[in-house]
């Protein structure tokens, strides 16, 4: 506790001294959720594309928000990393000390970073004015953050520059939006590639959000567009009535329907042809520990580096 208890305050010196790089995070994330918010301002959703956009700014924060700290903690660990493992190696302190002490300081930043982030995007936009959502939401959008910057953490221990961690960052990146099951639904993915789908850190983040947002929502959406149908003439009243849309609203005819109308949980993920198949919102707590785990595993595999890697030349 000692050991932790110093690098911590070394490194709160560190990150304080260093606001080009613990700051500018804050900046981003402010930047990134005024353009969203700005794209998205208090946005009604009635059809397929209205709420796909409000899915997809959900998916688009966590990403870029999540990149941003991957890729700026990377440079920052390798630039002090000759120190870290000469100390380490001449008994100074342990790298279970290091990397605890790592993880602690960035606690404030990440904390920052959500409540600024969260709170701009998620009033902007309008969504779900329940506490359960916005807690949720709270929640896996930290725990995100965390993940990806432990996940920088842990290739700026492994690989020996900084260049080769970017590269390998931007593959792990790419796997982790394109299987999350937004861009391709879970059941549209060859079968060789699923397994992809439940690697990805960034499916379980969007899930949790996702459902949450959406569990319980009966929002009518004309599905793919159009208007709900409401003046049918008998004897299509009651069939057509409510459960057909066209382009203004009204009946023209048997052949004129531009979709049907369908509540916006059952579009999002509770049925068979949902957009988000697979998703569901009872797996929302396994999504925390999911995210959690993965955590936990990338500070274990940077303590394991931390003791059999070394990338100081002599």
């Amino acid at each position: 506790y000692k050991q932790v208890g110093y690098l911590l305050n070394r490194n709160l010196k560190t990150y304080w001294r260093s606001p080009e790089f613990s700051l500018s995070r804050i900046l981003v994330v402010i930047l990134v959720g005024i353009i969203i918010t700005a794209t998205f301002w208090q946005q009604e959703y009635k059809t397929a594309a209205d709420t796909q956009s409000r899915i997809i700014s959900v998916s688009f924060m966590l990403m870029l928000t999540g990149a941003y700290n991957l890729f700026t903690i990377m440079p920052f660990q390798i630039e002090k990393r000759a120190v870290l493992f000469r100390e380490i190696s001449s008994g100074m302190y342990s790298a279970i000390a290091a990397v605890m002490s790592d993880g602690f300081v960035e606690m404030p930043y990440l904390v920052a970073e959500t409540i600024v982030g969260v709170n701009i995007v998620y009033w902007g936009i309008g969504f779900q004015e329940s506490a359960d959502a916005y807690i949720y939401y709270t929640i896996t959008f930290f725990l995100y953050l965390y993940l990806m910057t432990s996940l920088g953490m842990f290739l700026a221990s492994l690989l020996p520059d900084a260049l080769s961690a970017q590269l390998s960052a931007t593959v792990v990146i790419q796997v982790f939006q394109l299987f999350a099951g937004v861009i391709v639904p879970h059941d549209k993915l060859p079968s060789y590639y699923k397994f992809l789908y439940y690697v990805s850190a960034q499916r379980y983040s969007t899930e949790a959000i996702i459902t949450t947002q959406f569990h319980g929502d009966l929002t009518e959406l004309c599905i793919p567009n159009g208007m709900k149908i409401t003046d049918a003439p008998w004897p299509f009243k009651k069939r057509i009535n409510g459960h057909f849309c066209s382009e203004d609203g009204h009946f023209h005819g048997l052949g004129a329907f531009t979709g049907i109308v369908q509540n916006a949980e059952e579009f999002v993920y509770n049925s068979d042809n949902a957009f988000l198949h697979g998703y569901d919102y009872d797996d929302r707590y396994m999504d925390f520990l999911v995210l959690a785990c993965w955590c936990i595993g990338l500070r274990i595999l940077t303590v394991i580096t931390a003791l059999t890697v070394d990338h100081n030349k002599r």
